[in-house]
C-alpha cells in the first residue's frame, strides 16, 4: 500500500469510548492485567506510530494498555502461526481472515451485538459464526480511467457492457492511448479476475460455493473472459511488453497521463492523490456486464482491517473492548478508513474526487461479493488460485487459446482439491 499521511483521532471518541469503557475496564477478570497484545500489519501507511495514536484514546479511557505488535515472521499469518506453536498468540489479530485451520483457535463474536452491523460480516461468517468484524472494504472491481483521453477518443459515456467496452478500446487506441493498462507479477490475473466479478456474480451467485459442491467449474466460470482479454490481446488493446513491467511502473503510467482505462482496486487512490496535480482528470467507473443485465453489477470486494480475538487468550474482555472500540467508534473508524484509503457504505470521509466516486461506487452497488477463493463459508475447495489464474492469463499472451487456458485451470484444481 502507498503511504498516506498519519491521522489523529480526536476528542469525539469521548462519548462512544465511555460506552466501551462501560462494558469492563477495569483489569480483565480472566488475567488480572491491564494489558491487550494486538498483533498487526505494518506498512508505509500503517506506522507503529498510526497504530499507538489510534488505540491511544482508549487507552485513556479504559486504562487499558495496548501494546501494538507487528509480523515477526514475513507476515501476519505466518507470525500468528507461529506465535501459535510457541503458546505465545496474542489476543487481538489484524488483516488475517479465519479459515478452516484458523477458525477453532478464534472467538466467536455471534453474540456480541455491535458485530451484526459491521461491514460484510455475512460474507465472512463461518458456519454460521461471526469470527471477525472489520472496519470497511476495499473495493477490487473498479476501473480508472482519463476522462481527457475520453473525451479526445469521441467515448461520451463510461462503458456499461462488454460490446461498449470494447468499442471504448477500439476508440482510444486510434486517439494514440494505451486502451488498457497491465503489469506483471500479480496483476496481470488479478486485474481479469477484477474485470470479471460484477458479470461472474451476476451469472454465478457465490460461484465458489458451487464450484466446491461440483456444480460448476473454475473454466467454465471464466472461459468468457480469457475469450475476450485473448482478442484485447490480439488487437493490441493490451500491449504485450506489459507483462514484464512492475506494478508501479503501470500505476506510474497511468498517472503521466498515457493510458485510457486501468482497472484495480481501491488502493490506487492513495498513489493519486499523492501524485499532486495530474495533466489529466481521472475517473472510475464500476466494470461492465452482459448486455441485458442490470448495471452496475455485484462489487467484488474484501473486507477491510478485519480484527479477530484469540480463544486461548486470557484476556478477552479487554480483547472484545478493543475490537469493539476499533470497529464502532465513528472518529476510530473514520480515521482507519482515511488512512488506509478504504471504504464504508454510507460513510463519505474521502476527500478527494476520485475517492468521492468510488464511495458513490460502493453505495450502489447491488451487492459486495467475496472476491478469489472467497470468503466465509463461500470458498473454493482449493487455495492458491491467485498465482495459477496469473500464470494462466499470462500464457494468453505466448498464444495459449481461451479454452485450454480453461481446461488448465480445471485441471489444476481437480488435483489440488
Amino acid at each position: 500500500m502507498t503511504r498516506r499521511g498519519t491521522g489523529v483521532v480526536g476528542a469525539a471518541l469521548v462519548a462512544s469510548l465511555l460506552a466501551v469503557s462501560a462494558c469492563g475496564s477495569g483489569p480483565d477478570s480472566a488475567s488480572g492485567s491491564n494489558e491487550v497484545r494486538m498483533l498487526v500489519n505494518l506498512t508505509d501507511n500503517l506506522t507503529q506510530e498510526y497504530w499507538n495514536e489510534l488505540v491511544q484514546p482508549f487507552e485513556e479511557q479504559t486504562g487499558i494498555d495496548v501494546r501494538i505488535e507487528g509480523p515477526t515472521g514475513t507476515n501476519v499469518s505466518e507470525t500468528f502461526s507461529s506465535q501459535l506453536a510457541a503458546g505465545t498468540g496474542p489476543d487481538v489479530i489484524q488483516s488475517i481472515f479465519p479459515d478452516e485451520q484458523i477458525a477453532p483457535e478464534l472467538v466467536d463474536l455471534t453474540g456480541e451485538t455491535w458485530v451484526a452491523d459491521t461491514p460484510m460480516v455475512d460474507t465472512y461468517a463461518m458456519e454460521g459464526k461471526h469470527l471477525v468484524a472489520g472496519i470497511g472494504s476495499q473495493a477490487q472491481s473498479l476501473v480508472y480511467y482519463n476522462k481527457t483521453a475520453f473525451e479526445e477518443a469521441g467515448i461520451e459515456a463510461t462503458p456499461q457492457t462488454w460490446e461498449e467496452f470494447s468499442d471504448a478500446l477500439a476508440k482510444l487506441a486510434d486517439a494514440g492511448y494505451t486502451p488498457l493498462q497491465t503489469a506483471g507479477q500479480w496483476q496481470t490475473g488479478l486485474q481479469l479476475q477484477q474485470l470479471s466479478h460484477p458479470t461472474v456474480n451476476t451469472l454465478h451467485p457465490r460461484w465458489q460455493s458451487a464450484v466446491s459442491a461440483g456444480e460448476l467449474t473454475l473454466g467454465q466460470v471464466f472461459q468468457p473472459m480469457f475469450e475476450r482479454y485473448a482478442t484485447w490481446i490480439e488487437a493490441g488493446y493490451v500491449q504485450q511488453s506489459d507483462v514484464g513491467l512492475d506494478p508501479s511502473t503501470a500505476d506510474a503510467n497511468f498517472i503521466g497521463g498515457k493510458v485510457g482505462m486501468y482497472p484495480l482496486g481501491s488502493w490506487l487512490v492513495a498513489s493519486i492523490d499523492n501524485a499532486g496535480e495530474l495533466p489529466f482528470e481521472v475517473g472510475v467507473f464500476s466494470p461492465p456486464v452482459e448486455e441485458g443485465m442490470s448495471y452496475p453489477g455485484p462489487q467484488g470486494a474484501t473486507m477491510a482491517s478485519p480484527y479477530m480475538v484469540y480463544a486461548g487468550s486470557e484476556r478477552t474482555d479487554n480483547a472484545l473492548q478493543l475490537v469493539k472500540y476499533l470497529v464502532t467508534d465513528q472518529a476510530a473508524i473514520e480515521s482507519q478508513l482515511v488512512q488506509d484509503g478504504v471504504f464504508r457504505t454510507g460513510t463519505a470521509v474521502q476527500t478527494s474526487p476520485v475517492g468521492q466516486e468510488i464511495q458513490q461506487i460502493v453505495d450502489e452497488a447491488p451487492e459486495l461479493v467475496a472476491v478469489g477463493e472467497g470468503a466465509g463459508d463461500t470458498r473454493l475447495p482449493v487455495v492458491g488460485l491467485n498465482d495459477k489464474f496469473t500464470e494462466i492469463t499470462q500464457s494468453l499472451y505466448t498464444g495459449t487459446s481461451p479454452a485450454d487456458a480453461a481446461a488448465e485451470l480445471d485441471a489444476w484444481a481437480e488435483q489440488n482439491r
